[in-house]
């Protein structure tokens, strides 16, 4: 069989070049051989750019913080059923505003009955009174005439016979001490006067009972919680008494408390600044202070011991709901709108703080720069570069995936 020359010439060629493919193939797996029998690995540098950019830096110290808005708790102080709740979660109320109405039926009744009481009271104690007053009347009336029969006969004894005299003057003398005895005799007016003291207090008390069958607003604010409903029975007063029925935000302020590890507490202070971060608002930063700084420890379970600190916010944000929780960043120190660049950027060459960039002709030279503060990750850059510029990080990654 012929086959054409020019055929031949392609069927060379390609054998040839699977032959040179195969021979390079075979070399880079003697060279992998070698290199991996040495122990040594294969290593990629990747070179990336970034931007000279103005940022923020900070060293700080973070902690788990819960928000905690500035409210009102309000209670029941006696036991009833609701009859009325006007208001709802979430509603804005104004001072004096009702939050809540208990069936006051049995309160009326009984504030009716401490008012007859304490009527009936003053009036025993009026008549107490003039009995006093009558009986004082009557015995100084006795006293006088007693005395007017006496007083002339002892100052002329001579004419009237001794045992007369003697049995005038025992009248008169008898007469004056009845009428010292009336004039002590007060003991029923003060038992009258006690009793109307008390029906005072229950009148008092009713009236006080009745008025606490409303729950009402002490603030201008937001209602946060109500716990019960209509026709449930609510408990006032002693130590089984409902807590917080309602409780009312006045929105004045937002407090983020936190618990601070004892290792880290000597890192934080009052005035201190702060940032917190909420889960349910990612990406909005707060600012606050440092407010206080409890004395007492709080021990978990497992004995870890932290301390309680708050940090005022310095703009209360209507989002912010109590109870929300987050992270509290402690600021212990920062650096503002300043020039940054990836502390990997920074090299020591012969002394020198440099970095490395492209020129105009597409090459990779150094520059001298002078850097300041550092959070770790970035570092401000004082001199040598500005806003914009272009910089490169060298990265070399071994073949196994690791950087070398």
């Amino acid at each position: 069989m012929h086959v054409p020359e020019k055929l031949t010439v392609l069927k060379n060629k390609k054998t040839s070049l699977i032959i040179a493919a195969a021979l390079c193939l075979s070399m880079a797996i003697g060279l992998y051989s070698f290199a991996a029998g040495r122990g040594e690995q294969a290593v990629a540098e990747e070179i990336k750019e970034v931007t000279v950019k103005k940022g923020d830096l900070k060293i700080d110290l973070a902690a788990d913080g819960k928000a905690e808005l500035d409210t009102v708790g309000l209670s029941f102080q006696i036991n009833g059923v609701i009859k009325e709740i006007p208001v709802q979660p979430g509603d804005h109320v104004k001072a004096g505003d009702i939050i809540a109405r208990l069936d006051a039926e049995k309160y009326q009744l009984e504030l009716e009955a401490a008012r007859a009481g304490y009527e009936a009271a003053r009036a025993r104690l009026a008549k107490a009174r003039d009995d006093y007053n009558n009986k004082l009347i009557a015995a100084k009336e006795k006293m006088d005439n007693a005395m007017l029969v006496y007083q002339p006969m002892s100052q002329v004894p001579d004419i009237f016979p001794a045992q007369e005299v003697a049995l005038k003057k025992l009248a008169a003398d008898s007469t004056r001490e009845a009428y010292e005895a009336a004039k002590k005799a007060t003991s029923d007016i003060k038992m009258e006067e006690a009793a109307v003291a008390q029906a005072l207090v229950n009148l008092k008390k009713a009236e006080k009972n009745l008025e606490d069958t409303v729950l009402r607003s002490p603030v201008d604010g937001t209602v946060l919680y109500i716990a019960g409903k209509v026709g449930e029975s609510v408990s006032g007063g002693g130590d089984n008494a409902d807590k917080q029925f309602a409780v009312v935000s006045t929105g004045d302020s937002v407090t983020v408390t936190a618990q601070v590890l004892e290792l880290d507490i000597a890192e934080v202070a009052p005035g201190q600044a702060a940032e917190v971060e909420f889960e349910a608002l990612p990406g909005e930063i707060f600012t606050g202070r440092v407010g206080g700084i409890e004395a007492l420890p709080v021990t978990d379970a497992s004995g870890i011991v932290a301390y309680e600190v708050s940090v005022l916010l310095d703009k209360p944000d209507a989002r912010i709901k109590h109870g929300m929780t987050g992270t509290v960043s402690f600021i212990i120190e920062q650096k503002k709108d300043v020039l940054i660049i990836p502390n990997a950027a920074v090299k020591r060459v012969d002394g020198a703080t440099v970095v490395e960039m492209y020129n105009e002709a597409g090459e990779i030279v150094t520059r001298k720069v002078k850097t300041g503060f550092t959070d770790g990750r970035n570092v401000e850059v004082i001199e040598g570069l500005k806003q914009g510029d272009k910089i490169i990080i060298r990265t070399r990654t071994s073949a196994q995936g690791g950087k070398a």
